[in-house]
């Protein structure tokens, strides 16, 4: 997977113990790729005041840029700990978060936010801040939840969600690189989940569980097929799951170091970021969660 020369990792910070969190994962993730690390403070303060002003003003006397250059250096100060070899650029950028992110996504190589936000980027998972960014960006985003265990070391490596849409090609080819890059293996999870399985749909026949499981199968193959070829040092695990998309994924991603998604699947994994599907696996995940909207740039 490659990108522009000289793209960096990109975080979105907002001095909150979660956001610095994602630095240091960022960090880390800018040095194993050998790229610099992009510090950014959405800087919302000129949107509130041209509506407000002068009711309102700004907290103790500070403006927005008194507070994000504050941010900016405590989470400067986290990446050099987290990786002192990686380059640090820090920025503040008047607007909104999502707007913001989206932005740099268009320069970026990764965006990466923290699962919980304040200051800057004001409750992040819990309106469309998020929704947003990892629906429309360019690039990759990663969410990071705070206090996330280290991988397992007889863990599943890298967990990728697939469901054989065209959509997902993007996922699958940074599930792979990634496992790679890291020297990990790679769980390929394809999940199916029949209607009748739930207590309150009655259906008049049983459905034909040994067929749809080959089915499965073959779209999980089909999804996989000449990547072992590209990443031979990749080592894949398929795994079939009978169980509802969001625990299937979450169940699979103990102990991982990533789970990978696409940002709008299909079958077994339909309206990912749309649904309760995306909302569920991204608040819960035990580890970060990377979410590709399209095959990766050259």
């Amino acid at each position: 997977m490659t990108y522009a020369a000289g793209a960096p990792v990109t975080v979105g910070v907002d001095g909150s113990p979660a956001s610095l969190d994602a630095v240091a994962w960022a960090a880390a993730e800018a040095g194993r790729r050998g790229r610099s690390l992009n510090l950014v403070y959405a800087n919302a303060w000129p949107t509130y005041a041209h509506a407000m002003w002068p009711a309102w003003g700004p907290p103790d006397g500070r403006d927005g840029r008194t507070v994000g250059r504050e941010v900016l250096r405590d989470a400067a100060l986290r990446a050099s700990e987290a990786a002192p070899h990686t380059a640090v650029t820090t920025e503040i950028v008047d607007g909104g978060p999502a707007g913001v992110l989206l932005e740099r996504a268009e320069e970026s190589a990764l965006v990466v936010v923290g699962r919980r936000g304040s200051g800057g980027f004001p409750h992040l998972l819990v309106g469309s801040v998020a929704a947003q960014v990892a629906t429309y960006a360019a690039s990759p985003v990663v969410v990071v939840p705070e206090r996330s265990a280290p991988p397992a070391d007889d863990g599943p490596g890298i967990v990728l969600g697939v469901d054989g849409s065209e959509a997902s090609h993007g996922a699958v080819e940074y599930a792979f690189a990634e496992a790679s890059l890291r020297a990990l293996p790679l769980t390929a999870l394809r999940s199916w989940y029949w209607p009748t399985d739930d207590p309150a749909i009655v259906e008049p026949h049983a459905p034909l569980a040994g067929d749809h499981i080959a089915e499965q199968q073959r779209v999980l193959s089909e999804a996989l097929a000449g990547w072992s070829e590209k990443y031979p040092d990749v080592r894949v695990r398929p795994l079939i799951a009978h169980h509802r998309p969001a625990r299937a994924l979450l169940d699979a991603a103990e102990g991982a170091a990533l789970l990978v998604v696409g940002a709008r699947g299909s079958g077994g994994f339909r309206t990912l970021l749309l649904g309760s599907v995306g909302e569920t696996v991204i608040r819960h995940a035990p580890c970060p969660v990377v979410i590709v909207r399209a095959p990766a740039r050259d």
